[in-house]
């Protein structure tokens, strides 16, 4: 630092003031060190190639085919499932694999096959497989799914699908939470519920003599991670409530008025 000495004698006091502040110097940071930029991770292996390509790949290995294979489990008969889509959860790499039943008959339905896996050299290495435990309606259609972030601390698979059969039909919907260590279902949300088909036009009641009956359910109030409820509408109102219990949702209510 450098110091400047002031000959007072014949300099005015405010002069004397400019002067001093003129020899102030900043201080000598000859031993400062510039802040050091902390260096973002790099994604390295199958972390590092551009999503699709991730997707190719875990279709691959999951598969041994591209763009198209089959899938069968229990008695859900053949699935021609594609690539969907690929999320990760942490160091997970979950694979959606939508696909049509070969065979289009009112009880067939189509599935969402679901694949875990993980990083393993410059690929991955699968580590679980749930072929059909997301499915949807009939007539061999594939599921209409989403991936829904409202219902769970982690990504759960969202499916509304149904079924109908002389003069009555219901629906409802299916939430599969993608936890780390592989995926679970939630017991059925129902969410509709109809026997107008079945009511005669004359009495205004079904061979069994029920009235006529017509429900909408929407689902509301959503907790993450905690509960949600169903409002029912039409010939009726009322609620009906789920809750996550030992690791999913399960309803409080003995029985649906909304299931087939």
């Amino acid at each position: 630092m450098k110091l400047c000495r002031l000959n007072h004698v014949g300099i005015p006091f405010l002069g004397a003031l400019a002067l001093l502040a003129g020899c102030q110097q900043a201080p000598d940071n000859g031993n400062a060190t510039a802040a050091t930029p902390v260096a973002s991770p790099t994604a390295t292996g199958v972390r590092a190639l551009p999503e699709a390509e991730q997707l190719k790949l875990a279709f691959r290995t999951a598969y041994g085919a591209d763009g198209a294979a089959q899938v069968r489990e229990d008695d859900a008969g053949v699935i021609n499932v594609k690539p969907g889509q690929l999320l990760w959860i942490g160091e997970t790499a979950v694979l959606l694999s939508p696909g049509a039943n070969e065979a289009d008959c009112h009880a067939c339905s189509g599935a969402l096959a679901i694949a875990y896996l993980k990083p393993e050299g410059e690929g991955f290495a699968v580590t679980g497989k749930w072929p059909t435990l997301v499915r949807g309606s009939g007539w061999g259609a594939e599921p209409e799914w989403r991936v829904a972030n409202e219902f769970t601390d982690n990504p759960a698979i969202y499916v509304e699908s149904g079924w109908s059969g002389q003069g009555y039909s219901c629906g409802g919907a299916s939430i599969t939470e993608l936890k780390p260590d592989g995926p679970v279902q939630s017991e059925r949300v129902w969410l509709s519920a109809s026997n107008e088909g079945a009511v005669d036009e004359t009495t205004g009641k079904t061979f069994g003599g029920e009235p006529l009956s017509n429900l909408e359910g929407k689902i509301v109030d959503v907790v993450k991670g905690k509960s949600f409820a169903v409002q029912a509408s039409g010939t009726a109102t009322f609620v009906e409530r789920y809750e996550y219990r030992d690791g999913k949702f399960v309803p409080l209510q003995k029985e649906s008025r909304l299931s087939c």
